[in-house]
């Protein structure tokens, strides 16, 4: 069996100064980060910040990506309303504002070039979870020929509740419907091995589930999103079914290292390849 795990790094998850290579970089400048990235052998940058970095910023770390051959794999579509019911919006008003924060995503995948943009929604507690469900739905369908126009894949992301509370996507299956129902190759899922397991899936079995769905992957171990190997999932399993049902895109690794020094960063990365060695030896 052969397999080709192309590992995009983060450039901060519960903050933009915390990546997960934060103390192997020079700093933890964006444009150091993805020099530390490249260094370490990755194929991609994730950048949930992306949209609150000044345009200079922007650019620099556009420039820098290309010369080192890295490709931004995914960001985040709405930093400062990812909690919000936002995507649900039923208004006119509500509407006009998804299809702006589309067209803002739009103009950085064609900056950066290909990528996808993650799609979390809050939940509305004065609202039936069924209508904002469909509000959504009707949402990325209304859009979803945009972001095909324009090289963006709207990459909808369901949040396991014993994680984060108070979100409208916290059950595959609901995901999964909600990009059937769509039904455009612009709209796809973002499968994220530490929320699907918090859910009470077995993650390769779920993974096969899902596979014609999938955008994206993204892998944490569980509980409380670890490094993969620390944790309790079987790792042989997972990237077995990975390779199995023929994934060729980014796989990001979603989490910060359990030791946040440059020790802990090293034996992380040393970690992941392991895995994948053991799995394939010529798989990274």
């Amino acid at each position: 069996m052969t397999t080709d795990f192309r590992l995009a790094g983060h450039l901060g998850l519960s903050a933009p100064d915390r990546p997960l290579l934060a103390h192997l970089g020079r700093s933890v400048d964006p444009v150091d980060q993805i020099d530390a990235l490249a260094d370490h052998g990755f194929s991609g940058v994730q950048d949930l910040f992306l949209k609150l970095r000044p345009a200079a910023e922007q650019a620099a770390m556009a420039e820098r990506m290309t010369l080192r051959g890295l490709n931004l794999s995914s960001f985040g579509g709405d930093p400062m309303r990812w909690n919000l019911p936002f995507w649900s919006a039923e208004d006119e008003v509500g509407r006009e504002a998804v299809q702006e924060s589309i067209t803002a995503s739009c103009a950085l995948a064609e900056r950066f070039g290909v990528a996808g943009v993650v799609c979390v929604a809050g939940l509305d507690p004065d609202r039936s979870r069924g209508a904002q469900l469909v509000a959504m739905t009707e949402n990325l369908k209304r859009n979803a020929e945009t972001a095909a126009r324009r090289d963006l894949t709207l990459l909808v992301e369901p949040i396991a509740e014993t994680r984060i509370a108070g979100l409208l996507l916290n059950r595959l299956e609901d995901t999964l419907e909600m990009v059937r129902t769509v039904a455009m190759p612009s709209v796809r899922l973002l499968f994220d091995t530490g929320h699907v397991a918090m859910m009470g899936h077995d993650v390769p079995s779920a993974l096969a589930m899902s596979a014609a769905e999938i955008g994206l992957i993204q892998f944490a171990d569980v509980p409380d999103r670890v490094d993969p190997g620390l944790g309790l999932l079987d790792w042989t399993a997972i990237l077995r079914q990975v390779a199995d049902q023929g994934y060729r895109g980014m796989v990001e690794l979603e989490f910060e290292p359990v030791d946040r020094t440059a020790e802990g960063e090293a034996n992380m990365l040393g970690r992941v390849r392991g895995l994948c060695t053991r799995l394939d030896p010529g798989s990274l």
